[in-house]
């Protein structure tokens, strides 16, 4: 059966097409870091050693793009520690490890991150209910949080995984530039469906 045939790609190689995605636990401490339960959680999920690869759920690059309480940050260097014990788990129970990285925007809320969300425009995000109005973000401040993007690509890499998966969907801050619904600007970063792709494609050459 095709599911359980090797894929070989030059810088990566799944032993079968079994993949493990990304799904939130809400089990990081207060500062996002690694916790003796995820650990647990992905030893468990791993140890019997069918998945390929593991999508670890999605880590906020930036604590104004954090989702929910006790959701793991990539955000600074003191997480890089805990990352590399949970890439340690899931490598030495015969799964690559790749890990998601995200940015709420607009869906992050006020009792999470301290202050009003941000997004590409001031409009309230339509996949979640009493959404607030996020601030518009500046030019300047999107190249920020392309840089945000990258960085905590970095640190995946020196923890020990074998890449990232950045997150563009679910009406987060990537999907909000995309989606002519959310992102109304009238500069670089919007308009037509260059400009709204515009961010996802300089944080992947950042990234790279």
């Amino acid at each position: 059966m095709k599911i359980f045939e090797e894929i070989k790609d030059k810088n990566i190689s799944f032993k079968n097409r079994i993949i493990m995605p990304p799904m939130a636990t809400a089990k990081a401490d207060d500062y996002g870091h690694v916790s003796g339960d995820i650990l647990d959680y992905y030893d468990e999920k791993t140890r019997d050693g069918i998945f390929s690869t593991v999508i670890v759920e999605h880590n906020y690059i930036d604590p104004l793009g954090k989702a929910s309480q006790n959701q793991m940050s990539i955000a600074d260097d003191t997480t890089i520690e805990g990352l590399k014990k949970l890439a340690k788990v899931i490598k030495n129970n015969g799964a690559n490890a790749i890990v998601q990285i995200s940015h709420a925007g607009s869906s992050a809320r006020f009792d999470i991150i301290g202050q009003s969300p941000v997004g590409p425009s001031a409009i309230n995000n339509p996949s979640r209910k009493e959404a607030e109005l996020p601030k518009e973000l500046s030019i300047a401040e999107i190249v920020e949080i392309e840089d945000k993007f990258a960085d905590a690509a970095h640190r995946a890499k020196e923890a020990g995984f074998d890449g990232v998966e950045i997150h563009s969907a679910h009406g987060y801050f990537l999907n909000q530039f995309l989606s002519p619904l959310t992102n109304k600007r009238d500069d670089e970063y919007g308009k037509d469906i260059d400009g709204r792709i515009k961010i996802h494609l300089k944080i992947i050459k950042k990234v790279r």
